[in-house]
């Protein structure tokens, strides 16, 4: 790495792994590293990991712990009563 590389924050993994689970639907905290350091950052796995689990809990991301590894996502979406889903649909139809 060189020198003066820029200090890994907690903000600086939560933007690296929204976009690498938006590019490519999950990510884990070795993908999360690799972007940061691609970008001049001094990051480390441990401390990566500690990071995004904090990131992802704050977030209700979905992990996925196989034992080894942690696969990060965006929660599923949830669907909306069809209460809502009407009222929203009439409101459009007035317009």
């Amino acid at each position: 790495m060189k020198t003066g590389a820029k200090k890994t924050t907690r903000q600086a993994v939560r933007l690296a792994a929204t976009t690498l689970i938006l590019a490519e639907g999950s990510t884990t905290t070795l993908d999360v590293k690799n972007h940061l350091r691609n970008r001049g950052y001094r990051a480390y796995q441990a401390e990566i990991s500690t990071w995004l689990f904090a990131v992802a809990q704050q977030e209700n991301w979905a992990i996925n712990d196989n034992g080894t590894y942690r696969v990060y996502y965006f929660p599923p979406l949830t669907v909306l009563p069809p209460l809502l889903t009407n009222r929203t649909k009439n409101n459009l139809k007035k317009s």
